[in-house]
């Protein structure tokens, strides 16, 4: 099975896709810090759950200094 998830500037696809990565993928919806980029492609190497969590950590950073820490939170609150 293989999902793509779209947002406005990549597609990421991903063989059998954890929710958590697409909506991570999401949560950068818009941002266009070079950074984003990166974080997009370390989320499309389908991380395990350790990697996982760092990788939301970065996401919650960056979307922070972006777009501030409750447009933050508020895209990140449904992956726990």
């Amino acid at each position: 099975m293989m999902d793509v998830f779209e947002s406005h500037d990549t597609i990421v696809i991903q063989t059998h896709a954890d929710p958590r990565i697409a909506a991570l993928v999401g949560a950068l919806t818009d941002c266009i810090h070079p950074r984003a980029a990166r974080l997009k492609a370390r989320l499309a190497a389908d991380p395990d759950d350790e990697q996982l969590g760092q990788l939301r950590a970065e996401v919650l950073n960056l979307v922070a200094m972006s777009f501030g820490l409750a447009e933050a939170e508020r895209r990140l609150q449904a992956v726990q």
